[in-house]
């Protein structure tokens, strides 16, 4: 309240005449947004925000959706498609890159992972600043990644964010969907994580 008086007092100071009735009805409704602004930001800033270094109950499960993202780029590392059969949603995996789509693991892992995995070498694929969040069964969480690889017609260093969405089933996280975009390393970016 004491917010508006001061509005008030400030708005009768700048605004004189036939617009002073005008801008007084702004106030009550600028008061009303800082106010649920206010609120917004307090609630915001008790949400459980779980990232690699988790806390509290939700803080165990968004460490473990961490995990899982962090066991599927090491599994696409090492290029083991069997690991990889466990950490993915099966038909209900969606896994968008730049403009491309593959609907479901087998299309993904047949008609595009398998085919690149084969064909890079000296491939280096490693996520970092991973940050989860749960809610229910479901469990979101933001990266940034960095890919290195060589295959016979060129070199990749690339930089990227992606975005994964994971379900939690029976005793694990599997990740349903996966968005992802890099560029060429610039010579300001961080190295390739260890």
């Amino acid at each position: 309240m004491l917010f508006l008086e001061r509005a008030c007092v400030a708005v009768r100071r700048i605004v004189r005449g036939p617009a002073l009735p005008a801008a007084l009805l702004i106030i009550p409704a600028f008061a009303h947004a800082q106010q649920a602004h206010g609120h917004a930001a307090a609630r915001d800033s008790l949400r459980p925000r779980a990232t690699a270094h988790a806390h509290a109950d939700d803080g165990r499960e968004a460490a473990a959706a961490v995990t899982t993202v962090r066991a599927l780029f090491a599994a696409a590392e090492r290029g083991d498609l069997t690991a990889l059969d466990t950490l993915y949603a099966g038909d209900s995996l969606t896994v968008v890159e730049g403009a491309g789509i593959n609907r479901g693991w087998r299309d993904y892992r047949d008609h595009h992972l398998a085919p690149e995995l084969k064909e890079m070498q000296n491939f280096r694929y490693r996520p970092f600043e991973i940050e989860a969040h749960v809610q229910g069964d479901l469990a979101w969480a933001t990266f940034r990644y960095a890919l290195q690889a060589t295959s016979a017609d060129r070199t990749i260093d690339n930089l990227g964010r992606g975005t994964a969405i994971l379900e939690r089933r029976p005793g694990r996280w599997v990740v349903r969907h996966t968005q992802t975009s890099s560029r060429a390393r610039r010579p300001n970016d961080p190295p390739m994580p260890q």
